[in-house]
């Protein structure tokens, strides 16, 4: 089995013990339950500690005490609370199980993801080295056409099942270009410097979606939602800044922090009449205007 799966299945195992910790015997009979397993040698074992640090930034540390291999709290809540590490762990946890099994391979689906995945190294490599980018690409989904590019990339981002590089254009402004409407890309050797005050979650904290509209300006959202609706939310947040602000047996009414971007109404719309806006006023109407314009359809 490839050694990146060993250690994403250690680091898995280990985090999952918490404070008490696991022995390197106790992870071998987890191991091994798996019959295709053999027993990891205590000098591979170590050799997994320090290529999961460097891969991951993950530390294994031990208890000489009782020799228990443990996270520590505060780096594993680090690693709980990071996003991209979680999805990394648990994608590659997944698909070693399913390489596996080929009975549960036939039962798990995925969804689709555009073809622009295949992108991913080269905006990657090109970020990594600080170099520029020329790329062919598409402005829109239902055209042929597309328009060259020179700009460096900052950072990628992944929004409903599509990856986007956020990148300064030659007129130093910030763009966002979604990788599936990309057709060629190449890496330049103009070499760019990474901006000292771009913060990818900086960036983003006022925003839903990919796209950040600087015109537009932070508002408190309030929405009512029904308790079906609202318990849906309770489990998957919108945003980092929802708040559950009065809870009854009839509904539950919830306030975000961001701006109300297009992204945002469009999933505004998709909960339809489990939810309606309370504030600000302006978002009110806004979304009173599009349901009505919406009903017209079905006259």
């Amino acid at each position: 089995m490839d050694k990146l799966f060993k250690c994403i299945w250690i680091t898995n195992t280990v985090a999952d013990t918490g404070n008490n910790g696991i022995t390197l015997k106790e992870l071998n009979e987890k191991w091994t339950k798996d019959r295709e397993n053999d027993p990891i040698p205590e000098r591979t074992f170590h050799n997994y500690r320090q290529y999961i640090a460097d891969v991951f930034g993950i530390d294994i540390e031990c208890d000489k005490s009782c020799n228990a291999y443990f996270i520590p709290e505060e780096e594993r809540s680090e690693m709980l609370g990071n996003d991209l590490k979680m999805w990394i762990l648990h994608s590659f946890a997944m698909s070693n199980r399913l390489s596996r099994d080929l009975n549960l391979r036939r039962r798990v689906q995925f969804e689709n993801t555009p073809g622009g995945i295949r992108f991913l190294e080269p905006v990657m490599e090109a970020m990594d080295k600080n170099h520029k980018i020329e790329m062919q690409y598409r402005k829109s989904y239902w055209t042929s056409q597309n328009t060259s590019y020179k700009c460096a990339p900052l950072a990628l981002k992944l929004f409903k099942q599509r990856w986007y590089v956020i990148a300064l254009n030659e007129d130093n402004q910030t763009r966002c270009f979604a990788l599936d409407s990309i057709d060629t890309v190449n890496i330049t050797e103009d070499s760019f410097k990474m901006p000292d005050d771009f913060d990818l979650g900086k960036y983003f904290h006022d925003a839903f979606g990919i796209y950040v509209e600087p015109d537009l300006q932070t508002e408190e959202i309030v929405i009512e939602s029904d308790i079906d609706q609202g318990n849906y939310l309770k489990g998957l947040p919108l945003h980092h800044s929802q708040k559950i602000v009065e809870e009854t047996q009839d509904h539950v009414v919830f306030s975000w922090r961001l701006k109300p971007s297009y992204d945002f109404k469009q999933q505004l719309l998709t909960m339809n009449s489990h939810i309606r806006v309370l504030q600000p006023e302006s978002l009110k109407q806004e979304m009173k205007a599009l349901i009505n314009d919406m009903a017209k359809k079905y006259e």
